[in-house]
Protein backbone atom coordinates (compact mmCIF):
# COMPACT_ATOMS: atom_id res chain seq x y z
CA UNK A 1 0.00 0.00 0.00
CA UNK A 2 1.20 3.87 -0.92
CA UNK A 3 2.28 5.61 2.12
CA UNK A 4 1.57 8.99 3.52
CA UNK A 5 4.28 10.45 1.29
CA UNK A 6 2.83 9.03 -1.97
CA UNK A 7 -0.14 10.55 -0.75
CA UNK A 8 1.48 14.08 -0.54
CA UNK A 9 2.47 13.63 -4.37
CA UNK A 10 -0.88 12.77 -5.37
CA UNK A 11 -2.05 15.72 -3.52
CA UNK A 12 0.79 17.95 -5.41
CA UNK A 13 -0.05 16.65 -8.41
CA UNK A 14 -3.63 17.75 -8.18
CA UNK A 15 -2.65 21.67 -6.68
CA UNK A 16 -0.13 21.78 -10.19
CA UNK A 17 -3.06 20.55 -12.59
CA UNK A 18 -5.56 23.08 -11.24
CA UNK A 19 -2.84 25.28 -11.33
CA UNK A 20 -1.94 25.11 -14.64
CA UNK A 21 -6.24 24.99 -15.68
CA UNK A 22 -6.46 28.68 -13.38
CA UNK A 23 -3.58 30.16 -15.42
CA UNK A 24 -5.41 29.02 -18.84
CA UNK A 25 -8.84 29.89 -17.85
CA UNK A 26 -6.79 33.52 -16.93
CA UNK A 27 -5.47 33.21 -19.92
CA UNK A 28 -7.97 32.86 -21.76
CA UNK A 29 -10.21 35.65 -20.12
CA UNK A 30 -7.41 38.00 -20.68
CA UNK A 31 -7.85 37.71 -24.24
CA UNK A 32 -11.78 37.93 -24.58
CA UNK A 33 -11.55 40.61 -27.06
CA UNK A 34 -8.48 40.23 -29.12
CA UNK A 35 -9.21 39.26 -32.54
CA UNK A 36 -8.13 35.87 -34.12
CA UNK A 37 -8.01 34.42 -30.48
CA UNK A 38 -8.37 30.72 -29.95
CA UNK A 39 -9.79 29.86 -26.41
CA UNK A 40 -7.06 27.26 -24.98
CA UNK A 41 -8.07 24.38 -22.75
CA UNK A 42 -5.88 22.17 -20.30
CA UNK A 43 -5.66 18.33 -21.48
CA UNK A 44 -5.35 16.03 -18.02
CA UNK A 45 -4.72 12.15 -17.72
CA UNK A 46 -4.32 10.18 -14.77
CA UNK A 47 -0.70 9.03 -14.15
CA UNK A 48 0.31 5.66 -14.59
CA UNK A 49 -0.72 3.83 -11.31
CA UNK A 50 1.08 1.30 -9.09
CA UNK A 51 0.17 -2.25 -7.76
CA UNK A 52 0.89 -3.47 -4.18
CA UNK A 53 -0.07 -6.83 -3.95
CA UNK A 54 -3.18 -7.51 -5.94
CA UNK A 55 -4.11 -4.05 -5.94
CA UNK A 56 -3.40 -1.18 -8.35
CA UNK A 57 -3.25 2.31 -6.47
CA UNK A 58 -3.42 5.90 -8.70
CA UNK A 59 -0.86 8.19 -8.21
CA UNK A 60 -2.35 11.73 -8.99
CA UNK A 61 -2.86 13.70 -12.46
CA UNK A 62 -0.70 15.03 -15.11
CA UNK A 63 -1.36 17.66 -17.68
CA UNK A 64 -0.31 16.59 -20.99
CA UNK A 65 -0.73 19.54 -23.15
CA UNK A 66 -2.63 23.40 -23.16
CA UNK A 67 -4.79 22.59 -26.49
CA UNK A 68 -6.48 25.73 -28.88
CA UNK A 69 -9.50 25.42 -29.87
CA UNK A 70 -9.82 25.99 -33.70
CA UNK A 71 -10.93 24.84 -36.98
CA UNK A 72 -8.53 24.61 -39.77
CA UNK A 73 -11.03 24.37 -42.44
CA UNK A 74 -12.72 27.50 -41.68
CA UNK A 75 -9.68 29.45 -40.75
CA UNK A 76 -8.77 28.47 -44.12
CA UNK A 77 -12.63 29.34 -45.36
CA UNK A 78 -12.06 33.12 -43.68
CA UNK A 79 -8.59 33.12 -44.94
CA UNK A 80 -10.19 33.05 -48.61
CA UNK A 81 -13.27 34.84 -48.30
CA UNK A 82 -10.90 37.99 -46.92
CA UNK A 83 -9.04 37.89 -50.27
CA UNK A 84 -12.05 37.62 -52.32
CA UNK A 85 -13.76 40.45 -50.29
CA UNK A 86 -11.03 42.45 -50.18
CA UNK A 87 -11.02 41.91 -53.90
CA UNK A 88 -14.38 42.96 -54.81
CA UNK A 89 -14.23 46.04 -52.46
CA UNK A 90 -11.10 47.01 -54.33
CA UNK A 91 -12.58 46.87 -57.87
CA UNK A 92 -15.96 48.20 -56.69
CA UNK A 93 -13.61 51.37 -55.20
CA UNK A 94 -11.72 51.81 -58.36
CA UNK A 95 -14.96 51.77 -60.53
CA UNK A 96 -17.01 53.89 -58.76
CA UNK A 97 -14.24 56.56 -58.88
CA UNK A 98 -15.05 56.63 -62.49
CA UNK A 99 -18.26 56.45 -62.69
CA UNK A 100 -19.18 60.31 -62.33
CA UNK A 101 -17.17 60.55 -65.81
CA UNK A 102 -19.87 58.86 -67.56
CA UNK A 103 -22.79 60.34 -66.23
CA UNK A 104 -25.03 62.52 -68.58
CA UNK A 105 -26.35 65.51 -66.95
CA UNK A 106 -28.16 66.61 -70.32
CA UNK A 107 -25.22 69.61 -70.90
CA UNK A 108 -21.33 68.19 -70.93
CA UNK A 109 -22.08 64.17 -70.81
CA UNK A 110 -20.45 61.82 -73.57
CA UNK A 111 -24.19 61.41 -74.69
CA UNK A 112 -24.69 65.16 -75.26
CA UNK A 113 -21.53 66.11 -76.78
CA UNK A 114 -22.02 63.33 -79.47
CA UNK A 115 -25.14 64.39 -80.42
CA UNK A 116 -24.36 68.47 -80.35
CA UNK A 117 -21.65 67.48 -82.50
CA UNK A 118 -23.90 66.14 -85.04
CA UNK A 119 -26.17 68.66 -83.98
CA UNK A 120 -24.43 71.20 -85.27
CA UNK A 121 -23.98 69.75 -88.94
CA UNK A 122 -27.54 69.41 -88.86
CA UNK A 123 -28.23 73.29 -88.29
CA UNK A 124 -25.00 73.54 -90.72
CA UNK A 125 -27.23 71.61 -93.70
CA UNK A 126 -30.00 74.39 -93.02
CA UNK A 127 -27.82 77.27 -93.05
CA UNK A 128 -24.57 76.11 -95.61
CA UNK A 129 -23.67 79.82 -95.64
CA UNK A 130 -23.70 80.87 -92.35
CA UNK A 131 -20.12 81.89 -90.84
CA UNK A 132 -21.49 81.51 -87.20
CA UNK A 133 -22.78 77.68 -87.78
CA UNK A 134 -19.67 77.11 -89.15
CA UNK A 135 -17.94 78.22 -86.18
CA UNK A 136 -20.23 76.53 -84.21
CA UNK A 137 -20.12 73.16 -85.66
CA UNK A 138 -16.10 73.44 -84.92
CA UNK A 139 -17.12 74.53 -81.29
CA UNK A 140 -19.03 71.36 -80.68
CA UNK A 141 -15.96 69.58 -82.41
CA UNK A 142 -13.41 70.80 -79.88
CA UNK A 143 -16.15 70.12 -77.29
CA UNK A 144 -16.51 66.51 -78.23
CA UNK A 145 -12.66 66.07 -78.56
CA UNK A 146 -12.01 67.76 -74.85
CA UNK A 147 -14.45 65.22 -73.74
CA UNK A 148 -13.24 61.98 -74.46
CA UNK A 149 -9.61 63.38 -74.10
CA UNK A 150 -10.26 64.94 -70.59
CA UNK A 151 -12.28 61.47 -69.81
CA UNK A 152 -9.33 59.38 -70.97
CA UNK A 153 -6.92 61.06 -69.15
CA UNK A 154 -8.76 60.47 -65.73
CA UNK A 155 -8.91 57.00 -67.04
CA UNK A 156 -5.17 57.02 -66.94
CA UNK A 157 -4.62 58.91 -63.82
CA UNK A 158 -6.45 56.50 -62.10
CA UNK A 159 -4.68 53.68 -63.65
CA UNK A 160 -1.23 55.28 -62.56
CA UNK A 161 -2.38 55.56 -58.82
CA UNK A 162 -3.68 51.61 -59.14
CA UNK A 163 0.30 51.02 -60.28
CA UNK A 164 1.54 53.44 -57.69
CA UNK A 165 -0.27 51.09 -55.02
CA UNK A 166 1.58 47.93 -56.37
CA UNK A 167 4.58 48.44 -54.54
CA UNK A 168 3.15 49.55 -51.00
CA UNK A 169 1.21 46.29 -51.45
CA UNK A 170 4.43 44.24 -52.31
CA UNK A 171 6.23 45.34 -49.32
CA UNK A 172 3.35 44.64 -47.39
CA UNK A 173 2.85 41.20 -48.42
CA UNK A 174 6.37 40.28 -48.29
CA UNK A 175 6.73 41.61 -44.51
CA UNK A 176 3.74 39.30 -43.75
CA UNK A 177 5.50 36.26 -45.41
CA UNK A 178 8.56 36.77 -43.52
CA UNK A 179 6.51 36.94 -40.34
CA UNK A 180 4.60 33.78 -40.85
CA UNK A 181 7.67 31.78 -42.21
CA UNK A 182 9.40 32.90 -38.98
CA UNK A 183 6.43 31.72 -36.49
CA UNK A 184 6.69 28.71 -39.04
CA UNK A 185 10.10 27.70 -37.66
CA UNK A 186 9.11 28.71 -34.11
CA UNK A 187 6.22 26.09 -34.18
CA UNK A 188 8.20 23.60 -35.71
CA UNK A 189 10.59 24.10 -32.79
CA UNK A 190 7.69 23.70 -29.95
CA UNK A 191 8.17 21.14 -27.25
CA UNK A 192 5.25 19.56 -27.82
CA UNK A 193 3.52 19.14 -30.40
CA UNK A 194 0.76 21.49 -31.08
CA UNK A 195 1.34 23.41 -27.75
CA UNK A 196 2.06 26.66 -28.91
CA UNK A 197 -1.32 28.04 -29.42
CA UNK A 198 -0.47 31.74 -29.10
CA UNK A 199 2.03 31.27 -32.71
CA UNK A 200 -0.60 29.67 -33.93
CA UNK A 201 -2.82 32.02 -33.26
CA UNK A 202 -0.61 35.37 -34.32
CA UNK A 203 0.02 33.36 -37.76
CA UNK A 204 -3.44 33.01 -38.63
CA UNK A 205 -4.24 36.30 -37.88
CA UNK A 206 -1.08 37.03 -40.12
CA UNK A 207 -2.31 35.39 -42.69
CA UNK A 208 -5.96 36.81 -42.54
CA UNK A 209 -4.06 40.26 -43.40
CA UNK A 210 -2.26 38.45 -46.59
CA UNK A 211 -5.45 37.55 -48.05
CA UNK A 212 -6.66 40.86 -47.95
CA UNK A 213 -3.83 41.93 -49.42
CA UNK A 214 -3.40 39.47 -51.99
CA UNK A 215 -5.45 36.05 -53.52
CA UNK A 216 -3.68 32.92 -51.61
CA UNK A 217 -4.49 29.39 -50.95
CA UNK A 218 -3.44 28.53 -47.76
CA UNK A 219 -3.02 24.38 -45.47
CA UNK A 220 -1.55 23.65 -42.72
CA UNK A 221 0.62 20.06 -43.16
CA UNK A 222 1.49 17.29 -41.08
CA UNK A 223 4.51 19.60 -39.39
CA UNK A 224 2.28 22.21 -38.22
CA UNK A 225 3.88 24.54 -40.68
CA UNK A 226 1.56 26.94 -42.98
CA UNK A 227 1.98 26.55 -46.68
CA UNK A 228 1.20 29.52 -48.92
CA UNK A 229 0.84 29.71 -52.67
CA UNK A 230 -1.16 32.60 -54.74
CA UNK A 231 -4.86 31.14 -55.48
CA UNK A 232 -4.38 30.68 -58.97
CA UNK A 233 -0.93 28.19 -58.11
CA UNK A 234 1.31 30.11 -60.04
CA UNK A 235 3.89 30.72 -57.12
CA UNK A 236 4.73 29.96 -53.98
CA UNK A 237 5.17 32.61 -51.14
CA UNK A 238 5.79 30.86 -47.87
CA UNK A 239 7.37 26.73 -47.76
CA UNK A 240 8.16 26.14 -43.81
CA UNK A 241 10.44 28.61 -42.49
CA UNK A 242 11.29 30.14 -45.92
CA UNK A 243 9.19 32.61 -47.49
CA UNK A 244 9.44 33.88 -51.30
CA UNK A 245 10.07 37.52 -51.95
CA UNK A 246 7.64 39.30 -54.70
CA UNK A 247 9.16 42.25 -55.81
CA UNK A 248 7.75 45.34 -58.22
CA UNK A 249 9.96 46.67 -61.24
CA UNK A 250 8.95 48.40 -64.12
CA UNK A 251 8.26 46.97 -67.69
CA UNK A 252 7.98 47.97 -70.87
CA UNK A 253 6.46 45.85 -72.11
CA UNK A 254 3.86 46.44 -69.60
CA UNK A 255 4.08 50.88 -70.72
CA UNK A 256 6.65 50.89 -67.85
CA UNK A 257 3.84 49.60 -65.33
CA UNK A 258 5.05 47.68 -62.62
CA UNK A 259 5.23 43.76 -63.00
CA UNK A 260 4.95 41.37 -60.33
CA UNK A 261 7.09 38.62 -59.98
CA UNK A 262 8.43 35.67 -57.00
CA UNK A 263 11.57 34.94 -56.39
CA UNK A 264 11.18 31.08 -56.16
CA UNK A 265 13.77 28.62 -54.58
CA UNK A 266 15.77 27.97 -58.21
CA UNK A 267 16.33 31.85 -57.58
CA UNK A 268 14.51 32.32 -61.06
CA UNK A 269 11.66 35.09 -60.87
CA UNK A 270 8.21 34.19 -62.14
CA UNK A 271 6.10 36.54 -63.22
CA UNK A 272 2.51 36.40 -61.74
CA UNK A 273 1.72 40.04 -62.94
CA UNK A 274 -1.03 38.30 -64.67
CA UNK A 275 -1.98 35.60 -61.53
CA UNK A 276 -2.97 37.25 -59.01
CA UNK A 277 -6.41 37.48 -58.64
CA UNK A 278 -7.76 38.81 -55.86
CA UNK A 279 -6.90 41.02 -52.63
CA UNK A 280 -6.08 44.70 -52.67
CA UNK A 281 -3.08 43.77 -54.77
CA UNK A 282 -5.56 41.61 -57.42
CA UNK A 283 -7.83 44.27 -57.60
CA UNK A 284 -5.25 47.36 -58.55
CA UNK A 285 -3.63 44.57 -60.91
CA UNK A 286 -6.99 43.80 -62.43
CA UNK A 287 -8.19 47.89 -62.66
CA UNK A 288 -5.27 48.65 -64.32
CA UNK A 289 -4.64 45.96 -66.88
CA UNK A 290 -7.68 45.25 -67.66
CA UNK A 291 -10.90 47.09 -66.16
CA UNK A 292 -9.80 51.29 -66.80
CA UNK A 293 -8.16 50.01 -70.31
CA UNK A 294 -11.39 48.42 -71.37
CA UNK A 295 -13.27 51.86 -70.70
CA UNK A 296 -10.21 53.49 -72.47
CA UNK A 297 -10.56 50.91 -75.68
CA UNK A 298 -14.34 51.84 -76.12
CA UNK A 299 -13.50 55.93 -75.84
CA UNK A 300 -11.18 54.75 -78.50
CA UNK A 301 -13.16 53.10 -80.27
CA UNK A 302 -15.93 56.07 -79.98
CA UNK A 303 -13.42 58.69 -81.30
CA UNK A 304 -12.18 55.89 -84.47
CA UNK A 305 -16.09 55.44 -85.58
CA UNK A 306 -16.92 59.46 -85.18
CA UNK A 307 -13.63 60.61 -87.25
CA UNK A 308 -13.06 57.92 -89.59
CA UNK A 309 -17.40 58.21 -90.95
CA UNK A 310 -16.85 61.83 -90.52
CA UNK A 311 -13.80 61.84 -92.57
CA UNK A 312 -14.93 59.75 -95.52
CA UNK A 313 -17.99 61.86 -96.36
CA UNK A 314 -16.33 65.10 -95.63
CA UNK A 315 -13.30 64.39 -98.05
CA UNK A 316 -15.80 63.75 -100.58
CA UNK A 317 -17.55 66.80 -99.87
CA UNK A 318 -16.63 70.42 -101.43
CA UNK A 319 -15.94 73.89 -99.34
CA UNK A 320 -17.80 77.24 -99.66
CA UNK A 321 -16.06 78.01 -102.37
CA UNK A 322 -17.52 74.92 -104.32
CA UNK A 323 -14.08 74.14 -105.56
CA UNK A 324 -11.84 72.88 -102.22
CA UNK A 325 -12.27 68.94 -101.32
CA UNK A 326 -10.40 66.01 -100.47
CA UNK A 327 -9.84 66.95 -97.22
CA UNK A 328 -10.51 65.65 -93.80
CA UNK A 329 -12.51 67.16 -90.91
CA UNK A 330 -10.33 65.47 -88.20
CA UNK A 331 -6.66 64.83 -88.47
CA UNK A 332 -4.01 62.37 -86.54
CA UNK A 333 -0.51 61.29 -86.66
CA UNK A 334 -1.23 60.26 -90.70
CA UNK A 335 -3.99 60.05 -92.94
CA UNK A 336 -5.35 56.61 -93.99
CA UNK A 337 -6.95 56.85 -97.22
CA UNK A 338 -9.18 53.84 -96.68
CA UNK A 339 -11.11 54.46 -93.92
CA UNK A 340 -9.83 58.23 -93.08
CA UNK A 341 -7.74 57.05 -89.49
CA UNK A 342 -4.27 57.30 -88.83
CA UNK A 343 -2.49 54.32 -90.48
CA UNK A 344 -1.11 53.57 -86.72
CA UNK A 345 -4.48 53.44 -85.73
CA UNK A 346 -6.16 51.00 -86.99
CA UNK A 347 -8.09 47.87 -86.23
CA UNK A 348 -5.03 45.80 -86.07
CA UNK A 349 -4.46 47.50 -82.62
CA UNK A 350 -8.48 48.01 -81.56
CA UNK A 351 -7.65 51.88 -82.60
CA UNK A 352 -5.70 51.50 -79.43
CA UNK A 353 -4.33 55.02 -78.82
CA UNK A 354 -7.05 57.37 -81.11
CA UNK A 355 -8.54 59.33 -78.60
CA UNK A 356 -5.27 61.30 -77.67
CA UNK A 357 -3.91 61.13 -81.66
CA UNK A 358 -7.40 63.03 -82.91
CA UNK A 359 -7.69 67.21 -83.54
CA UNK A 360 -9.57 69.23 -85.66
CA UNK A 361 -7.96 69.79 -89.38
CA UNK A 362 -6.32 73.03 -88.59
CA UNK A 363 -7.04 74.61 -91.90
CA UNK A 364 -10.53 74.66 -90.89
CA UNK A 365 -10.08 76.16 -87.55
CA UNK A 366 -8.27 78.77 -89.51
CA UNK A 367 -10.55 78.95 -92.08
CA UNK A 368 -14.65 77.28 -91.31
CA UNK A 369 -15.62 78.38 -95.26
CA UNK A 370 -13.41 75.31 -95.80
CA UNK A 371 -15.79 72.99 -94.22
CA UNK A 372 -17.42 70.34 -96.45
CA UNK A 373 -20.90 71.23 -96.17
CA UNK A 374 -21.80 70.60 -100.07
CA UNK A 375 -22.15 67.17 -101.99
CA UNK A 376 -21.27 68.51 -105.51
CA UNK A 377 -18.83 71.19 -106.70
CA UNK A 378 -19.62 74.75 -107.81
CA UNK A 379 -22.53 75.42 -105.53
CA UNK A 380 -22.26 76.70 -102.36
CA UNK A 381 -25.69 76.63 -101.02
CA UNK A 382 -25.56 72.91 -101.68
CA UNK A 383 -26.19 70.99 -97.91
CA UNK A 384 -25.32 67.18 -99.24
CA UNK A 385 -22.48 66.51 -97.27
CA UNK A 386 -23.39 68.12 -93.84
CA UNK A 387 -26.69 65.87 -94.21
CA UNK A 388 -25.28 62.78 -94.81
CA UNK A 389 -22.52 64.06 -91.74
CA UNK A 390 -25.55 64.75 -89.61
CA UNK A 391 -27.26 61.29 -90.78
CA UNK A 392 -24.47 59.39 -89.39
CA UNK A 393 -25.95 59.64 -85.81
CA UNK A 394 -28.85 57.71 -86.30
CA UNK A 395 -27.13 55.15 -88.81
CA UNK A 396 -26.58 51.43 -87.45
CA UNK A 397 -22.64 49.80 -87.77
CA UNK A 398 -20.97 53.16 -87.15
CA UNK A 399 -18.24 51.90 -84.79
CA UNK A 400 -16.30 48.69 -84.73
CA UNK A 401 -15.92 46.78 -81.47
CA UNK A 402 -13.82 43.55 -82.64
CA UNK A 403 -10.99 45.09 -84.45
CA UNK A 404 -11.92 43.36 -87.64
CA UNK A 405 -11.73 47.29 -89.52
CA UNK A 406 -15.81 46.79 -90.18
CA UNK A 407 -18.90 48.74 -88.30
CA UNK A 408 -20.52 46.35 -86.09
CA UNK A 409 -22.30 48.61 -83.39
CA UNK A 410 -24.27 51.95 -83.24
CA UNK A 411 -26.35 54.34 -83.70
CA UNK A 412 -23.33 56.06 -81.87
CA UNK A 413 -26.16 57.18 -78.83
CA UNK A 414 -26.96 53.33 -78.39
CA UNK A 415 -23.09 52.89 -78.03
CA UNK A 416 -22.28 55.68 -75.71
CA UNK A 417 -24.84 53.88 -73.72
CA UNK A 418 -23.52 50.91 -73.72
CA UNK A 419 -20.49 52.17 -72.14
CA UNK A 420 -22.68 54.31 -69.64
CA UNK A 421 -24.07 51.06 -69.04
CA UNK A 422 -21.37 48.88 -68.34
CA UNK A 423 -19.64 50.97 -65.66
CA UNK A 424 -23.10 51.01 -63.96
CA UNK A 425 -22.97 47.61 -64.15
CA UNK A 426 -19.74 46.61 -63.28
CA UNK A 427 -19.73 49.17 -60.18
CA UNK A 428 -22.73 47.45 -58.96
CA UNK A 429 -21.61 44.26 -59.95
CA UNK A 430 -18.57 44.55 -57.89
CA UNK A 431 -20.43 46.38 -55.10
CA UNK A 432 -22.65 43.46 -54.70
CA UNK A 433 -20.10 40.75 -54.31
CA UNK A 434 -18.36 42.98 -51.64
CA UNK A 435 -21.60 42.56 -49.93
CA UNK A 436 -21.76 38.93 -50.47
CA UNK A 437 -18.38 38.02 -49.69
CA UNK A 438 -18.27 40.19 -46.22
CA UNK A 439 -21.71 38.71 -45.59
CA UNK A 440 -20.06 35.37 -46.05
CA UNK A 441 -16.77 36.54 -44.21
CA UNK A 442 -19.17 37.77 -41.26
CA UNK A 443 -21.14 33.99 -41.20
CA UNK A 444 -17.67 32.09 -41.27
CA UNK A 445 -16.47 34.69 -38.43
CA UNK A 446 -19.24 34.06 -36.74
CA UNK A 447 -19.17 30.52 -37.05
CA UNK A 448 -15.51 30.23 -35.90
CA UNK A 449 -16.21 32.46 -32.55
CA UNK A 450 -19.01 30.60 -31.28
CA UNK A 451 -16.62 27.07 -31.96
CA UNK A 452 -13.17 29.13 -30.75
CA UNK A 453 -13.99 31.69 -29.26
CA UNK A 454 -13.99 32.68 -25.52
CA UNK A 455 -17.69 32.66 -23.69
CA UNK A 456 -17.51 34.30 -20.35
CA UNK A 457 -19.74 32.51 -18.67
CA UNK A 458 -18.25 28.96 -19.68
CA UNK A 459 -14.80 29.90 -18.73
CA UNK A 460 -16.89 31.75 -15.01
CA UNK A 461 -17.65 28.35 -14.52
CA UNK A 462 -14.67 26.58 -15.49
CA UNK A 463 -13.53 29.12 -12.97
CA UNK A 464 -15.22 28.02 -10.04
CA UNK A 465 -14.68 23.82 -10.85
CA UNK A 466 -10.91 24.27 -10.83
CA UNK A 467 -10.83 26.66 -7.90
CA UNK A 468 -12.58 24.09 -6.02
CA UNK A 469 -10.32 21.64 -7.41
CA UNK A 470 -7.35 23.79 -6.26
CA UNK A 471 -8.95 23.86 -3.28
CA UNK A 472 -9.81 20.07 -2.21
CA UNK A 473 -6.46 19.37 -2.95
CA UNK A 474 -4.63 21.65 -0.61
CA UNK A 475 -7.17 20.39 1.75
CA UNK A 476 -6.11 16.89 1.33
CA UNK A 477 -2.83 17.92 1.56
CA UNK A 478 -3.63 19.43 4.47
CA UNK A 479 -4.69 16.23 5.61
CA UNK A 480 -2.28 13.85 5.17
CA UNK A 481 -0.12 16.77 6.51
CA UNK A 482 -1.80 16.53 9.76
CA UNK A 483 -1.53 12.77 9.38
CA UNK A 484 2.39 12.30 8.83
CA UNK A 485 2.66 15.22 12.24
CA UNK A 486 0.67 13.25 14.52
CA UNK A 487 2.49 10.14 13.44
CA UNK A 488 5.73 12.10 13.62
CA UNK A 489 4.83 13.20 17.54
CA UNK A 490 3.72 9.60 18.36
CA UNK A 491 6.56 7.63 16.93
CA UNK A 492 8.86 10.44 18.41
CA UNK A 493 7.54 10.20 22.24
Amino acid sequence: MPGLNASLNIGLSGLEATQTALNVIGHNISNVNTAGYSRQLVAMSSNESQTFGDLQFGTGVTVNNIIGVRNRFLDMQITQSTSNQSGAEGRYTGVDAVSSLFQDDGTSGLGTLVQNFFNGFQKLSSLPEDSSVRTNVLGQAQSLLNGMQSRYKMLEDQRKQADGNVSSLVNQVNSLTSQIATLNQRIAGEPTPGSDNDGRDQRQALAVQLGGLVGVQVFEDSKGQMQISLDSGAAVLVSGSSSFAMSATPDATLGNYMRVDVLQGTGTPVNVTASIRNGQLGANLDLRDNILPGYQAQLDELAAGVSGQVNLIHRAGYALDGVTTNQDFFQGIVANGANGLPVTISAANNYRGMVNSLSINSALKTNPSLIAAAGVAGSSGNNASALAIAALQSTNATVDTNGDGVGDSGPYATFVGSLLNKVGTDAQGFKASSTNQQNLLTALTNQRDQASGVDLDEEATNLITFQRGYQASAHFISIIDQLTNQLVTQFGQ
